[in-house]
């Protein structure tokens, strides 16, 4: 599907998520009281540029990484930025801070960009991809047992922490959108002139040196705008998994090959992915809001079940 395609039915996915709900229909042009006004002005409004920020960096965040690490199963959670997130939050909680709110800001973002470099920096001992992969994967599992070993000890932290892990952007108002939208466009402006690096990265690491690239620092350059991408996504949206994987698939299957288009494209469906499933949360079951972010592991799950199988296929 080319750009303006996706650009059309992201469009019609935003209009459908202002205007439609639990309680019917909203016109779109007005004219609005002051109930519908504030529905769509303070709650659908923030709430769905959340969904299309959150959903496009994860979606070209997935496909940097997968580009990067020749692994069609990649995704940002690869670099430990989904674990460093979720364990700063719930020490922060067990610690005493904020349970909800901006002051969770400074710690996910901290804990993010914290595991992120200590990939980096673990992967670097021996320069490869198989390493990179296996630095994020033991980052990921400190991180993650460290942070359950703190909710087993405090019920109050499993609470607050209960909704933010699922994935969610309903309750987002504008101010949530503040910290986590420069971090989303420094790292897309970062990533936009790799695209072509990432492309010789993508044939191997020496065929990339053969074509005089700098392998190290295009690298830790393609990996600090990942984890910027991920970082504003996890701020607004928490560690939704499967739309940084799935996106780039999808890119890929309407013809994208180039990095620059991939990456372009992987995030228009991100986008789309999450602004769809946070709507059919709402309408499926009136009342009752399922979390976008469960809506897209529905999705996700199934995905990839398909694409193990069909890399055992090809493989046989």
């Amino acid at each position: 599907m080319r750009d303006a395609g996706l650009l059309l039915a992201l469009a019609v996915l935003a209009l459908a998520s202002l205007t439609l709900g639990a309680r019917g229909p909203i016109s779109p042009v007005g004219p609005w009281g002051d109930a519908a006004r504030i529905v769509i002005l303070d709650m659908r409004l923030p709430r769905t540029i959340a969904a299309i920020l959150a959903g496009g960096a994860l979606g070209m965040a997935g496909a940097a990484i997968q580009t990067l690490t020749r692994n069609p199963l990649a995704d940002p959670g690869l670099l430990g930025i989904n674990a460093g997130a979720a364990f700063a939050i719930v020490l922060t909680i067990w610690l005493g801070g904020p349970a909800s709110g901006a002051g969770l800001v400074i710690p996910a973002l901290g804990g993010a960009l914290l595991a992120a470099t200590a990939v980096v920096a673990l992967g670097s001992a021996a320069p490869g991809t198989l390493t990179l992969i296996l630095a994020g994967a033991a980052v990921t599992a400190v991180l993650s047992a460290l942070a359950r070993a703190i909710i087993l000890v405090d019920s109050y932290a499993l609470d607050a922490f209960r909704h933010w892990i699922v994935g969610a952007v309903d309750g987002t108002g504008w101010p949530d959108l503040g910290p986590a939208t420069p971090l989303i466009a420094l790292g897309a402006a970062l990533l936009a002139p790799l695209t072509r690096p990432l492309d010789a990265l993508g044939l191997g690491e020496d065929a990339a040196r053969a074509l005089g690239i700098g392998v190290g620092p295009t690298r830790a350059a393609i990996l600090l705008a990942v984890a910027l991408l991920s970082a504003g996504a996890v701020l607004l949206a928490g560690p939704m998994g499967f739309a940084g994987l799935i996106a780039p698939h999808l890119a890929r299957m309407g013809g994208a090959d180039r990095s620059a288009a991939l990456i372009r494209r992987a995030g228009l469906i991100g986008a789309a992915l999450v602004v769809a499933a946070d709507l059919a949360g709402r309408l499926i079951l009136p009342g009752t809001v399922i979390e976008a972010g469960l809506g897209v592991a529905l999705i996700g799950g199934p995905f990839l079940v398909w694409l193990v199988r069909r890399d055992a296929r090809a493989l046989a």
